[in-house]
């Protein structure tokens, strides 16, 4: 599971806006509408696939259960928060990006 698309954000008030920039960013005909730790999430993804680009041809998949254990980590070590409010905030940040299917 990763990202589809690059995103590139803007801070407005307390909500973050995110809209598709690169290669195949006219397929998405959509702003991404997130939190702080929503923001957070998406930039962890990203992270990962510019990792994954900048390897060799022979990149690792990550299951949705790898990501989301990654992603909980990542919160929990970022935030003030314990792992089932992190794990929770993960799986609803995973579940809306598939609903605006950006996920692949």
């Amino acid at each position: 599971m990763r990202l589809r698309y690059s995103f590139r954000f803007q801070q407005i008030g307390e909500t973050w806006l995110g809209s598709a920039v690169g290669q195949n960013a006219h397929l998405f005909n959509g702003v991404l509408q997130l939190n702080e730790v929503g923001h957070f999430i998406v930039l962890e993804l990203m992270k990962h696939a510019s990792a994954d680009n900048s390897k060799s041809t022979e990149s690792t998949e990550l299951t949705e259960s790898d990501i989301i254990s990654c992603l909980t980590t990542s919160i929990t070590n970022e935030y003030a928060v314990d792992t089932a409010t992190a794990q929770s905030a993960v799986i609803s940040v995973l579940d809306y990006l598939k609903a605006e299917q950006v996920l692949e």
